[in-house]
């Protein structure tokens, strides 16, 4: 497995987002906060009063959507968590299998699991949980990224140049966050959205469930079947393209929240929606 952390999922400071020596390989670098923030922003609306409360209390006063970064901007401190980002299960494998995976318990995967463990502990110190807390918030928007999940050889698509609206990114980049900020909505705009698509669908409780394995499988799948499979021979990145990405990035934002949010309420004791 890699050594060096990944890119954020689904986010970039609009200064940074096309330039070749940033976007060349996994990069130390923090990138911008948006798309963290959009699925604490979901999670936070599905939660109920005490459990909204209590997560306030743990974070000294912040909401979950101010802290969504945070397991970025501690990286330098503590490299050994930049391998807690992602877990790499190549698109030809079709099953997730831990002693292959996730190595020294060094992946998404485990991290959830002992983060969970811990933010559950009402034995714990309060600095413990919500420390725990961020962890979670973060990484569970991370592995809804399909490119924290599924890669072919290539460091989760790092590796792969591509051309996208003229300039050379790298295909990670591009799911990061190059596509949704080509797309021209804000953060406020997105969330609107996704909370109304939550209002008319039937299947929100469904979504809701699951383990951390199945929505890393889930992610790892759309690598292979959209990220991979729709990749033209030229790696220049078309509309067409972008266009099939488009939905896939919405759903993996909206599924995120749901998730993020169903977690937190098992952790802290609240009912679920």
């Amino acid at each position: 497995m890699p050594q060096f952390p990944r890119a954020t999922w689904l986010v970039a400071a609009t200064a940074l987002i096309f330039a070749p020596a940033v976007w060349g390989a996994r990069s130390p670098f923090r990138w911008g906060p948006d798309g963290h923030r959009i699925v604490a922003e979901i999670a936070l609306g599905r939660l109920s009063p005490a459990v909204a409360t209590e997560t306030r209390r743990l974070l000294g006063g912040q909401n979950i959507s101010d802290i969504a970064s945070w397991a970025d901007e501690i990286r330098r401190q503590i490299p050994a968590t930049g391998r807690w980002h992602y877990v790499d299960i190549e698109i030809t494998d079709s099953s997730y299998l831990p002693a292959r995976d996730c190595k020294e318990d060094a992946c998404v995967i485990a991290a959830v699991a002992a983060q969970m463990a811990i933010l559950s502990d009402r034995s714990r110190p309060d600095s413990a949980r919500a420390s725990a807390l961020k962890f979670v918030v973060h990484f569970i928007g991370d592995l809804h990224q399909p490119l924290h999940a599924g890669e072919r050889g290539d460091k989760g698509g790092n590796d792969v140049k591509v051309t996208f609206q003229g300039r050379l990114t790298n295909l990670h980049a591009l799911w990061d966050s190059g596509i949704l900020l080509s797309l021209g909505q804000t953060d406020a705009e997105i969330v609107r959205q996704l909370t109304d698509e939550i209002g008319r669908r039937t299947d929100i409780s469904a979504l809701s469930r699951g383990t951390v394995v199945s929505w890393v499988m889930e992610s790892h799948d759309i690598a292979r079947d959209v990220v991979y499979r729709n990749l033209p021979n030229s790696l220049e990145i078309t509309p067409q393209y972008v266009a099939a990405a488009r939905p896939v990035i919405y759903e993996r934002l909206l599924r995120g929240g749901l998730r993020l949010g169903a977690a937190i309420e098992r952790a802290l004791g609240g009912p679920t929606r």
